[in-house]
């Protein structure tokens, strides 16, 4: 089973100095499209390529061929997004953690969508974030405890909540605390909280609940 998959998607690379160490602690990395151009150029291991490759030039899919990566090609015209079927296929290894890195970036649309898309893999019960920059996007159906290494007093969370309203949530570390409350959709309040001390997390009982801590 691979317990720890990264998912390499094609738009902006914000903090691409953290991917040696990412791509080191992954046991198998996806790429969506060009992702795949990026991660060679970079001297990055790539497993499995997914997508329909319209973002790989002449010489790129030539190069792709020829090192024998495993590789699920797409049509173009198709109902999915190049990283939604990245992220459908990581689904299929039975992991524990999913990381997506190149999800956020110039299209707003897209960048929700690819939010979003992340319901699919907290259903299931595998953990899954998105990497940008200096941001970090956990989608949360139970209980998340923000890693101590990668965080530090002062940092900002944001709590927002993805369905109609998250239900019993409590919060531990943060500056504003929650104790079996409620957030809802339509509304801001969870925004710009702050760390003040280690750990620091949230739980809650009902709902998805978007996390995003900025370091």
């Amino acid at each position: 089973m691979k317990k720890v998959i990264l998912i390499l998607g094609n738009g902006p690379w914000r903090g691409v100095e953290f991917l040696p160490e990412l791509a080191a602690q992954a046991d198998y990395i996806i790429a969506a499209n060009g992702g795949f151009a990026r991660a060679r150029r970079l001297g990055l291991r790539v497993d499995l390529v997914v997508g329909d490759l319209d973002s790989l030039g002449p010489e790129e899919q030539a190069e792709l061929k020829a090192s024998g990566i495993k590789t699920v090609v797409h049509p173009r015209a198709k109902d999915q997004t190049d990283l939604e079927l990245a992220l459908e296929e990581a689904l299929k290894l039975g992991p524990e953690k999913i990381r997506l890195f190149g999800a956020l970036g110039a299209r707003l649309d897209q960048s929700l969508a690819n939010i979003f898309i992340l319901e699919k893999a907290a259903r299931l019960g595998v953990e899954a974030e998105i990497l940008s920059g200096r941001e970090r996007l956990y989608l949360v159906h139970g209980r998340l405890e923000l890693p101590e290494a990668e965080v530090e007093v002062g940092d900002l969370v944001s709590l927002l909540s993805l369905t109609e309203e998250v239900g019993g949530l409590r919060t531990w570390g943060l500056e504003y605390p929650l104790r079996g409350e409620s957030l809802v959709r339509a509304s801001s309040r969870g925004i710009s909280n702050r760390v003040v001390a280690l750990p620091a997390g949230v739980a809650l009982k009902r709902g998805l609940l978007l996390v995003i801590h900025r370091r």
